[in-house]
Parts: structure tokens; sequence; C-alpha cells
């Protein structure tokens, strides 16, 4: 159910995109190629979250919700880290405190990586690296991931995760 709810936040997501594409003006169309290119990344981070959630699940651990925030922070550190032509963990106190008092989150995590061609490249990446790993196998309740591209078709990752409180803390 929660991948459905996933696909309908992706679905909802393009279909934005392509609105906001037909009501622009000529010059800030996007164009076909940029939708394709919107298209594309949408779905490796569909893969991506797919693969992290069959993994939680065959080890016995409750598949992660996406979050909205925490994938606009994804997103933006991912900008960010094409920006700098490096990877890193740069401000991830400030986006961990931002989930802590918009998200009301207990605690939170990051994975980064860049070069791999696929999600499945980069989930094995993680998977096989101890630290990547345990963020996510963690404790965790929800997720945000961002994929970009940058201008030579390198991809660039993000993962951010969090644990929400629940309800009646």
């Amino acid at each position: 159910m929660k991948t459905l709810y996933s696909k309908i936040y992706i679905l909802s997501l393009c279909i934005s995109i392509l609105m906001i594409s037909v009501s622009c003006s000529k010059d800030e169309a996007v164009t076909e190629d940029e939708a394709i290119e919107i298209a594309e990344v949408l779905t490796v981070a569909d893969e991506i979250l797919q693969i992290v959630n069959d993994h939680r699940l065959s080890i016995g651990e409750n598949p992660l919700e996406i979050n909205v925030l925490a994938t606009d922070l994804a997103n933006e550190h991912t900008e960010y880290m094409i920006a700098q032509n490096d990877i890193s963990h740069d401000d991830f106190d400030q986006r961990s405190d931002r989930l802590i008092a918009d998200e009301n989150a207990l605690r939170t995590g990051e994975n980064v990586a860049y070069g791999q061609r696929s999600a499945q490249q980069v989930m094995e990446a993680w998977l096989n690296s101890p630290g990547h790993r345990r963020n996510i196998e963690g404790d965790f309740t929800h997720i945000g991931i961002g994929v970009i591209k940058n201008d030579a078709g390198v991809y660039y990752f993000t993962q951010i995760f969090l644990k929400k409180r629940s309800s009646g803390v």
C-alpha cells in the first residue's frame, strides 16, 4: 500500500511538471528532452525506494514512507553537491535540525553517492558500505530521495532518513 502512495506521489509530481510546462510561456516551457529526463530521474528515485523497502522487508524491518520535506532537502543537497562538483554531508546538521523541528523527527541519517548509473548500482554500493547500510536498515520511518544528473549526465544521489515521533508521544 505504501508503494502505491509513493507511486501516486510521483505520478502527481509528473503531472504537476507537465501542467507547469503547458502553462508557462514558450521561453519557459519544459522541452520534451527535459520532460524525459525528469521522468527518468523520478523513475530512478522510485526504484531506489522500492529496493530500500524490499531490503528492509527481507530483514524484518518496516518499509519507509516518502517524506516531502526530506525529499526537498535531499534534492537541495544533491543540487549543492553538483554545484560543488563533490559529494559531501556539508550542512547535514541544518537539514537534520529542520526535520526535527518541522517533522517532529527523533533521529535522522543521510547517504550520498555519485557516478552510479542506476538505482540498482547505487543501492549495491550503499549496501556494501557498513555506514550506509546502517542507515538503510536503521530505526527510521521515513525517507527522502534526491536524484539529479549534472550537465555531463552523471547521477548524484542523496537519501535522508528520519524517524518520526508517533502521534501519541
